[in-house]
């Protein structure tokens, strides 16, 4: 392995890290039990989700690149960000005072779908 590999290597490394820290982050909030989202306006939640999976859809997308896949790096990228969405819910079905919904689900699905279109967009 020459010095450029290495280099590549560890970054896709950091990327990998900084992404499972975000995946830890969303599932530490999620076992918060439940939050006062009373004085927020209705479905604000789902905003809250979309603006959630942008994030972790783009860091996968972006460790995916950095990692070496070049095929199928979009699609990957918004599937693994829904599968951790569904995880997730089923997650929280567990955690008192929260509940699995579908709409979060479909939240979590949008916000997937922006995030691989900006990091596909961006060609990083």
């Amino acid at each position: 392995m020459n010095k450029t590999q290495k280099t590549d290597t560890r970054i896709a490394v950091i990327y990998w890290f900084i992404t499972i820290g975000y995946m830890g982050t969303i599932f530490y909030l999620s076992s918060l039990q439940t939050i006062d989202i009373s004085r927020f306006p209705e479905n604000f939640d789902k905003v809250v989700h979309t603006l959630i999976y942008i994030p972790l859809s783009f860091l996968l997308y972006l460790s995916l690149r950095k990692s070496g896949v070049r095929k199928y790096v979009f699609l990957m990228a918004f599937l693994l960000a829904v599968g951790y969405g569904i995880s997730d819910e089923m997650h929280q079905a567990f955690v008192p005072g929260r509940d699995a919904a579908v709409g979060d689900v479909l939240a979590d699905t949008l916000g997937a779908f922006l995030g691989s279109l900006a990091a596909n967009l961006t060609k990083t």
